[in-house]
């Protein structure tokens, strides 16, 4: 990846929103049943319309039977011979129906693609793919259904084993920005509470600034990234990062914000890869790159409760609350705006908030590198 721009963080908001727009209890529904005395041959002829459900697929060993994927999957290469059936919300109908499958692997989101489907005679499989526990529910049914329920069950426990807590952060706060392009720093899509970027946090100890946001994947504007006051600050990539993108990445943060803790401390990772941005069977690979980032030269700083603020003079801090209040957005934040995602999928803009005059000139005071 090279220049200012960084390609691939069109798909990777497609992406994003498609897994916003399922509710965080929403469930999957079982697999179909199987009864002994009529079981049904396995499926040899699987499609798979996101990277999650095909690096699952190929994950089981069921990459010889895979047809077709969707235009976003890139893993692993064997899936790049595989006929494409379109994007995540628009996948090719006839395309599909033109390889003749006999199964047909979905997210959640994607339920009107399967009711389509199924009225063709194709037989679907919805999984969850969102959250660490949602890894684990797609390797299992889709072992089932495949019949490699053994493999499934060994793939599960090599995925717990690689995700094992420890703690190598010590409660540090920790922003997880998502492709944001260089020399862009007004608004910042970042990771919030009930993904699987946020578990992958926890488990390594650290305590996400954005915890408690409104969405999952919001768009914070750089007031509120100071008013956070985030000790690590991790950029993540879907591709690989060359150096020199590296550096202009820490260069906007030293611009903008230099007395930022995770600046001041030189406490900017950045991690590129097609791993970064899918739950999915590569996600210790993410992880092990989370606790290198993490694990050097940890802050010593104070407990804190999920995403609470250090800023003694915060309207949460003043409140006993955690977390920035959400609760009176400023005219930046608007509830239920989308971003010109499809569907009606919901990412709200959180540009703003609401305090005091002299909470704003403290926090420019961070801006231009005076004392907050």
């Amino acid at each position: 990846m090279n220049g200012r721009s960084l390609g691939a963080g069109g798909w990777v908001v497609a992406w994003l929103a498609v897994l916003a727009c399922a509710a965080p209890d929403q469930v999957a529904p079982p697999a179909p049943s199987r009864s002994s005395e009529s079981e049904p041959k396995p499926p040899q002829r699987i499609i798979t319309l996101a990277p999650s459900l095909t690096e699952t697929a190929f994950a089981l060993g069921l990459g010889g039977r895979v047809v077709g994927v969707g235009d976003y999957d890139q893993w692993p290469p064997e899936a790049a011979t595989r006929p494409r059936l379109g994007g995540l919300i628009n996948p090719n109908l006839e395309r599909m129906v033109a390889l003749q499958p006999d199964l047909a692997v979905l997210l959640p989101s994607q339920e009107d693609i399967a009711r389509r489907l199924e009225t063709l005679g194709i037989e679907t499989l919805i999984l969850p793919s969102e959250t660490l526990e949602d890894v684990e529910t797609a390797y299992r049914r889709l072992g089932t259904v495949g019949g490699v329920s053994a493999t499934a069950e060994e793939a599960v426990a090599a995925f717990r084993r690689r995700l094992a807590p420890r703690a190598v952060a010590r409660d540090a706060r920790v922003m997880l920005s998502l492709s944001r392009p260089v020399g862009s720093v007004a608004t910042v899509r970042i990771a919030g509470p009930d993904t699987f970027l946020d578990e992958l946090l926890g488990r390594l100890g650290a305590v996400n600034a954005f915890a408690d946001a409104p969405t999952r994947y919001p768009l914070v504007g750089l007031e509120e990234i100071l008013a956070r006051a985030p000790d690590v600050i991790v950029e993540i990539y879907p591709e690989a990062v060359s150096a020199a993108t590296e550096a202009a990445l820490r260069q906007d943060w030293q611009r903008v914000a230099p007395r930022l803790p995770a600046v001041r401390d030189e406490r900017i990772a950045v991690i590129g890869g097609t791993f970064t941005v899918v739950p999915g069977p590569r996600l210790p690979e993410l992880y092990e790159a989370l606790g290198v980032a993490l694990g050097k030269n940890p802050p010593s700083v104070p407990p804190l409760e999920k995403g609470g603020s250090r800023n003694p003079e915060s309207p949460s801090f003043l409140k006993g609350g955690v977390g920035v209040d959400f609760s009176h957005p400023s005219p930046g934040f608007t509830p239920g705006a989308t971003q010109g995602h499809p569907e009606g999928c919901e990412t709200k803009a959180v540009s703003g908030l609401s305090l005091s005059l002299d909470l704003r000139r403290r926090e420019r005071g961070w801006a231009e590198g005076g004392r907050p």
